[in-house]
């Protein structure tokens, strides 16, 4: 079996065990990235990356320096309008109403043009 395929598999283990637990999980398929799996739950985001084998040293420190990162979490819609671009929504804790950024239609090379509120 090629390794892709067997840390997918683990992947999916892994994301299983969490789901269990209540968390809605995502899995970055094929991802070159540093996180496989995203897990959320009310009050909790876990960033995991899965890996085969005996926990060492290295590969802990490799994946967990010991500074925590801060996080600021923004819950938020975008609302896409064909001709027009998106229009973001954030909850600001007291209501949905809040919109806090437009972007103009973006063209096929990714660039945009950008009106802040």
């Amino acid at each position: 079996m090629a390794r892709y395929h067997k840390g997918r598999r683990y992947e999916y283990k892994a994301k299983r065990v969490l789901e269990q637990e209540g968390f809605e999980v995502v899995r970055s398929a094929a991802s070159k990235g540093k996180w496989d799996l995203v897990a959320v739950k009310p009050g909790c985001i876990r960033l995991i990356q899965v890996r085969k084998g005996k926990p060492t040293e290295g590969a802990i420190k490799k994946f967990l320096p010991l500074q925590a990162d801060i996080c600021v979490v923004f819950r938020e819609v975008w609302f896409y309008q064909e001709g027009k671009g998106f229009t973001i929504v954030r909850n600001d804790g007291q209501d949905w109403t809040k919109v806090v950024k437009e972007i103009k239609e973006v063209s096929e090379s990714g660039r945009s043009r950008k009106d802040n509120r």
